[in-house]
């Protein structure tokens, strides 16, 4: 066990103490073990090797008194984690706790096989974790009855918005509360092309942003963002105000032309650029300013100030809505979950290391925000309101991960401005008054349908993905991505999730 020279002599000394009486620390004698090391997984935005590492031991040094073990960082980037999270569970890398978000989904995560069933330790380990969701919300992170994935409580609200810049709607008197549809942001739109040279109104990559199709704005829930092109929002959907939950293929509807006709004219009015970026170098024209808004599906009431600083070189973004309502759906559970990987050797310290992160403000703000002194200081502490020490700003500080969905509970967060000083409370407003899907809790198994999904994933690709984003005609382009889809098995994609819905409606009437 004490293969060290410096280990066998420290437990030598041990023994000596403890064969004359001597009262050990328990933290010594912990320090002499050979504690349990978890390797996590998660998306980090940006960050300096000496920093992480700094951090890390920061993190270990709660971790180790708090759970008995250790943790070993492992980054992904908002580029590399919707495909490399489920290429480390397919092929069993070394892996005990995994993020997963709408950047690395979690049910895909859950079809590799590569994660653990984990109901019962989170029971026994992480009772605070699972008391901060109904039984119909853990319904979300299960699959064949067992629960594979542990909920964060990210709070909140999620309903269309633009994040746009405060110095462009300043400068143009463009008033952005009112403009609460989007039609009403064209003039806006269209004074950015006339006066802000190599300005484009909104931010496009490939394969994420600049979608017309946001399910839930046009009234429904998509049962799983997976059914489809890769990094889309979904092929399916049942509509918010069916009852009796008809699965449909949304290609074929009115709400789809809708957006796909909106989509075009945008496009072909330059709202886009003509060829889409790749995400790194959206996120380079971004912070050069190249940009005036993002359309985003899931604005919130947060403040976007520290976005603002560490993704648009500090100008101010606002959050303004266009959709009235809120919608609870499914996939919001699944927009911040952990996962104990299959391989797991430590999966006990992995559950205790889930509750920790959920109930230690002092560990979860540390990875939000680093070291207290050299990454953040107080502002304001009596409010929990934090800041950059001078000289520091979010592209200077060493450790930024920009993630603040992604940790732990989001109530135990620091705050970065006297704006969010109540924020929970307008949140728990906006979730009364939120329409609930009438899918909420239901999760597909998505196993009988592998074959169709992956030819309907290469035909929404190639003929619906540039319908989504406006780069072909109407007709002709929606024509072409209906017949695919089509050939690719929607039919019986459909038909399969309609049987599994129904199946799920009987169970819970009884």
């Amino acid at each position: 066990m004490f293969s060290h020279p410096s280990r066998r002599l420290l437990a030598s000394l041990l023994f000596i103490v403890v064969l004359v009486g001597i009262q050990v620390p328990a933290a010594l004698i912990s320090s002499a073990q050979d504690l349990p090391t978890l390797d996590y997984y998660f998306v980090a935005f940006a960050y300096k090797p000496d920093d992480l590492t700094e951090v890390e031991n920061a993190a270990n040094a709660i971790l180790e008194k708090e759970i008995g073990a250790r943790v070993r960082f492992h980054t992904m980037t908002f580029t590399d984690a919707p495909t490399r999270g489920a290429l480390i569970l397919n092929a069993g890398d070394p892996c005990d706790v995994m993020s997963f978000s709408q950047f690395n989904p979690f049910n895909r995560a859950v079809t590799t096989g590569g994660l653990m069933a984990i109901g019962d330790m989170l029971a026994e380990h992480a009772p605070t974790v699972l008391g901060n969701f109904s039984p119909e919300e853990w319904n979300a992170v299960k699959s064949g009855g067992q629960v594979y994935g542990a909920p964060v409580f990210v709070g909140g609200i999620s309903r269309a918005a633009f994040w746009v810049r405060g110095d462009l709607t300043e400068k143009y008197d463009f008033d952005w509360q009112s403009a609460t549809t989007l039609e009403a942001w064209e003039p806006f739109f269209d004074t950015v092309l006339e006066q802000e040279e190599g300005v484009i109104p909104l931010v496009s990559s490939e394969p994420y942003w600049g979608r017309q199709w946001f399910p839930n704005y046009y009234g429904y829930d998509p049962i799983s963002e997976d059914i489809g092109a890769p990094a889309a929002r979904g092929m399916v959907g049942v509509k918010l105000d069916d009852a009796d939950t008809q699965v449909v293929a949304v290609a074929f509807t009115p709400e789809y032309r809708q957006a796909a006709e909106l989509a075009r004219r945008w496009y072909e009015k330059g709202y886009f650029l003509q060829t889409p970026p790749i995400d790194s170098e959206m996120i380079a024209l971004r912070a050069q300013l190249r940009f005036a808004a993002f359309q985003v599906p899931f604005g919130g009431n947060w403040s976007t100030k520290a976005m603002a600083a560490n993704e648009w070189n500090g100008v101010p973004i606002y959050t303004a809505f266009y959709q009235p309502q809120t919608v609870v759906t499914t996939g919001k559970i699944l927009s911040s979950v952990y996962g104990v990987c299959a391989v797991s050797q430590h999966p006990v310290e992995a559950v205790k290391f889930i509750e920790e992160m959920n109930t230690n403000a002092d560990l979860l703000n540390l990875f939000n925000y680093g070291i207290e002194g050299k990454h953040w200081v107080w502002v304001d502490e009596a409010n929990k309101i934090v800041g950059y020490p001078e000289g520091v700003d979010g592209n200077t500080v060493g450790w930024n991960p920009n993630t603040y969905w992604q940790f732990g509970d989001k109530r135990l967060v620091y705050i970065t401005t006297p704006d969010d000083i109540g924020v929970l409370d307008r949140d728990a407003a906006d979730l009364a008054n939120a329409i609930v899907s009438p899918i909420m809790g239901f999760v597909p198994d998505l196993s009988p349908i592998q074959n169709e999904l992956a030819q309907l994933a290469t035909a929404a690709k190639q003929y619906c993905e540039p319908v989504d984003k406006g780069m072909v005609e109407v007709d002709s382009g929606l024509q072409a991505c209906q017949d695919a889809i089509k050939a690719a098995g929607i039919d019986t994609i459909v038909a399969e999730l309609q049987s599994q819905i129904d199946a799920w409606k009987a169970s819970n009437a009884q």
